[in-house]
């Protein structure tokens, strides 16, 4: 912890030999070498110059709800971004810090009389982590009242980066190539009808609810839906609704969740994961891509 201790005496939460299961949405991983939970900007900035001039690699985390950590852990430093909070209400944009959790920015905005992410409700995660993989659900995408955000380059600058239209894509950001996001501001509508935009908001937990969601441990959708067809409908179409591999299943309530039974490691995971890819390749000819994030060594 030498190499930190300056760091750690400023007080920012660094702790080494970090259990990741603990943090996962799928309770499985290994440890972390190290792991930050720096609160604000200047923290994080400081982390970052750290690591770059001792050559540290950093793995960036959010909420850590769609990402398989590796059993054999994380080499470097986990910069986690959770505890970086804070809203603020400009006119018609709402910004969220990177922490936030996507449930209560939703709730808070409506609380304010903005409305317009009422159909992400229910989404588990962060801020930073659903603009960083463009969450979306029911048709809309944070893309979708995206207006810019702040964040840091992998080299320490800080940037801002504005709404473009061909900047996000499905389940794709611009800041998939090592970028820290600091916080997202979102455009969103004024409407004095509170009640209704909860309840909308409500509902779309419910069926998230319904489906399965929150029944066991998982990170959601583990693939990406391909063009004009459900990634469930393919899993469950090639018999694999129920499937399980060491500890690991494919959910019986909606084929597209990978779920931990209560034992399972992260290579169970993965693997079965590769399972079924293969299986949907074989049968239908379409590739699966993974919409969960890997950290760590798979292969």
């Amino acid at each position: 912890m030498e190499v930190f201790s300056e760091l750690i005496s400023s007080g920012i939460r660094i702790e080494k030999d970090f259990e990741m299961s603990k943090i996962t949405s799928f309770r499985t991983g290994g440890y972390a070498d190290y792991i930050a939970f720096p609160e604000h900007i200047n923290q994080l900035a400081a982390i970052l110059a750290l690591c770059n001039d001792k050559g540290i690699p950093i793995t960036v985390a959010g909420g850590l709800t769609n990402c398989l950590v590796s059993d054999d852990g994380i080499r470097g430093l986990v910069l986690c971004t959770r505890h970086i909070k804070g809203l603020v209400m400009k006119g018609g944009l709402f910004i969220a810090y990177a922490g936030e959790s996507l449930e209560n920015v939703i709730n808070k905005s409506i609380e304010h009389h903005l409305t317009g992410l009422e159909e992400l409700g229910g989404i588990p995660g962060t801020t930073g982590g659903a603009t960083w993989g463009n969450a979306g659900a029911n048709g809309v995408s944070i893309s979708t009242f995206f207006f810019y955000a702040d964040y840091i380059t992998p080299d320490g600058k800080l940037k801002r980066m504005p709404s473009y239209c061909d900047a996000f894509s499905y389940r794709k950001s611009p800041f998939q190539k090592g970028d820290i996001i600091l916080s997202t501001a979102f455009r969103l509508k004024a409407d004095r009808n509170t009640a209704e935009a909860r309840e909308k908001k409500e509902y779309y937990k419910r069926e998230r609810k319904r489906k399965g969601q929150y029944d066991a441990l998982s990170a959601g959708c583990f693939f990406r839906n391909p063009p004009a067809v459900s990634a469930g409908s393919l899993i469950e179409q090639a018999g694999l609704k129920g499937f399980s591999h060491g500890g690991a299943m494919v959910s019986d309530r909606h084929a597209n969740f990978i779920i931990n039974t209560g034992n399972a490691t992260s290579k169970d995971i993965y693997e079965l994961s590769e399972l079924v890819a293969n299986a949907v390749e074989k049968k239908f000819g379409i590739t699966l891509e993974r919409e969960v994030s890997l950290l760590g060594k798979f292969q």
